[in-house]
C-alpha cells in the first residue's frame, strides 16, 4: 500500500505544468508536518501530506499540493478499492484529529506571534524618519520608528478585547523590503488610519503606502482599512462591515494590469478580481481603481500611490473624489 513514489510523481507532474520541477532539497517530502512546506522553483508551491495505515499493513499518504497566491491546487489521487468503509471512516477521524491538533498549534504559534509584536512595538519610537516613506511621498500615521529608518506597522484584529487586538506587526525597511511578524494569523488582521465617522464613507486599500495617499487624498477626512493584500480583503471587508453598520463601503482596489494566470496566461489582475469579489459579497460595498492618463503609466504602477508618484496627488484626489461625489448622490 505505500503510495510515496507516486505521491513524489503526482506532485512532479503539477509542477511540470508550470513549466518547474522537484529541488533536490525539496526531497524527500515532509509527511505529518502542522504546516504546508514550500518546493519547487523559489519555493512557490507547497504541499502537505498525512500518513495513513491501513489494517492491511503499509504506509498510505493523503492530503494536496498547490501553488502560492493562486487557486491552483490538488488533491493526492489514491485509489482507495482496496480500504473497506470503516478503515475509510477511521482514516477521517485520524485525519480531522490532526487537522484539530494542527489548528491548535497555529493558535498557539499565533499566539506568541502577537506577544512578539507587543514587545517590538513597545520598543520603536512614536518619532522618527523614514526613507520608505519619504520616497513613497506620503506622511506615516499610526507607525513607530526604529533607529535604522525602518517603520513598524500594528497589525490588528479590531473585531478583538483591546488587549487582545495587536496580533503582529509589519517592519518596513528604509529601502521598501517588508517582514511579518513569524507565525502570525493574516486573515482579518488589519490597520486603519483615521477615525470612522457614523455614517460617513470608509475606505478600504491593500498596502499601507497606498492607504496614506487615500488620506492625504481625501484630506484625512475618511477612515481608511489597510488589509495588506488582495487576498486578505474577502476577510477584512466583511469585518469593515461588521464594525460598522451603517457605514457605506468603498474598496481602493490594486490595478494588477500586468499580472498573468501561470496557467492559462491570460492577464487575471488579482488586485481588481479580489475586490470586485469583496464588495460583490458584501452589503453596501462598492470598488474603484486608479486610472492613469495615457502614455504615462509604467508596467508597476498598479496602486493609488503609483498614481500619486506618477501624476500628483491631485489626480488621486480628483479620481477619490468623483466616486466618493456620485455615492454621496445616489445612496445619501
Amino acid at each position: 500500500m505505500d503510495n510515496y513514489a507516486e505521491v513524489v510523481h503526482q506532485l512532479s507532474e503539477f509542477l511540470a505544468g508550470f513549466g518547474h520541477e522537484l529541488r533536490s532539497k525539496d526531497l524527500p517530502l515532509v509527511v505529518d508536518h502542522p504546516k504546508s512546506k514550500g518546493c519547487g522553483t523559489k519555493g512557490k508551491y507547497w504541499y502537505k501530506l498525512h500518513s495513513f495505515r491501513p489494517d492491511s499493513g503499509g504506509s498510505l499518504i493523503t492530503g494536496s499540493f498547490g501553488k502560492y497566491g493562486s487557486d491552483q491546487r490538488e488533491k493526492v489521487a489514491i485509489d482507495w478499492k482496496p480500504i473497506n468503509q470503516a478503515e475509510r471512516d477511521r482514516q477521517k477521524a485520524e485525519r480531522d484529529a490532526k487537522h484539530a491538533e494542527n489548528a491548535r498549534q497555529r493558535q498557539q504559534m499565533a499566539d506568541f506571534a502577537a506577544m512578539g509584536a507587543a514587545e517590538l512595538w513597545g520598543r520603536a519610537s512614536k518619532t522618527g524618519t523614514s526613507p520608505y516613506l519619504a520616497k513613497k511621498g506620503v506622511v506615516g500615521e499610526c507607525c513607530r520608528f526604529l533607529p535604522d529608518g525602518s517603520i513598524v506597522v500594528p497589525l490588528l484584529r479590531y473585531d478583538l478585547p483591546r488587549d487582545q487586538a495587536l496580533r503582529a506587526v509589519q517592519t518596513i525597511y528604509p529601502d521598501g523590503s517588508k517582514l511579518f511578524t513569524k507565525g502570525f494569523a493574516k486573515a482579518a488582521c488589519a490597520v486603519r488610519l483615521g477615525d470612522v465617522q457614523p455614517g460617513h464613507i470608509v475606505l478600504v486599500c491593500e498596502g499601507y503606502a497606498t492607504g496614506l495617499t487615500l488620506r492625504m487624498a481625501c484630506a484625512h477626512g475618511l477612515a481608511v482599512y489597510v488589509a495588506l493584500d488582495a487576498g486578505n480583503l474577502q476577510h477584512v471587508v466583511p469585518l469593515v462591515r461588521q464594525l460598522h453598520p451603517q457605514c457605506r463601503i468603498l474598496i481602493a482596489a490594486d490595478d494588477d494590469w500586468r499580472t498573468v494566470d501561470p496557467v492559462t496566461k491570460r492577464l487575471n489582475n488579482p488586485g481588481r478580481t479580489a475586490a470586485k469579489a469583496a464588495a460583490k459579497a458584501t452589503e453596501h460595498c462598492d470598488f474603484f481603481y486608479p486610472v492613469f492618463a495615457a502614455g504615462t503609466r509604467q508596467p508597476k504602477d498598479t496602486d493609488f500611490n503609483d498614481l500619486h508618484a506618477r501624476q500628483g496627488l491631485e489626480a488621486v484626489s480628483r479620481q477619490l473624489g468623483v466616486v466618493v461625489s456620485a455615492m454621496r448622490s445616489k445612496y445619501g
